[in-house]
């Protein structure tokens, strides 16, 4: 009797750290989704609020203003190739190794950062940002991505690719992995 409830025992065990281990997964995924989809609202609903902002400048100095508002919208899963890909927003580095990889030239000094992009052999487009100091953590305006915090101070779209600055004035990258 005792080799047989060892053995019952142990395949209890298993199963139930087989269902622990497949609920975990699915967890992760939903997180991964849940994520991406704050990325993805939390950008739409910044470049709504700079864009009233900017209207409600102009307007007080009574300068013509577009009235409509398009604002950013990205969605938090797009299909490539035959695989569905989340949105993430990349660390500070990654971010840079990925704009170098696919043909940008980043200058980072004290005072700016100048990003150019390389076409044979000049450089055709360029952006330049001064960076931002770091402000509070406990901001509503700060968005949680897994651990960390961080706020968007600057978004920037350069055809298919785009990146925003960060508190640090630190460039991150958006896309789809």
């Amino acid at each position: 009797m005792n080799i047989q409830q060892k053995i019952i025992t142990f395949v209890l065990l298993l199963i139930v750290s087989v269902i622990v281990v497949g609920c975990a997964q699915k967890l992760t995924e939903e997180q991964t989704f849940a994520e991406s989809q704050a990325i993805s609202d939390f950008i739409y609903n910044y470049s709504v609020e700079s864009q009233k902002a900017f209207q409600k400048i102009h307007q007080h100095k009574n300068l013509p203003v577009n009235a409509t508002i398009t604002p950013i919208s990205i969605p938090p899963e797009k299909k490539i190739g035959n695989r569905n890909k989340r949105l993430v927003l990349l660390s500070p580095n990654a971010s840079l190794r990925w704009l170098r990889a696919y043909g940008f030239k980043v200058n980072i000094t004290s005072y700016a950062v100048m990003i150019s992009l390389k076409k044979g052999n000049s450089h055709t487009k360029s952006y330049s940002s001064r960076p931002r100091k770091y402000s509070k953590v406990d901001d509503p305006q700060y968005l949680q991505i897994d651990h960390s915090k961080i706020r968007i101070t600057g978004i920037t779209r350069w055809g298919d690719v785009m990146w925003i600055t960060d508190q640090y004035g630190k460039l991150r990258v958006l896309t789809y992995e």
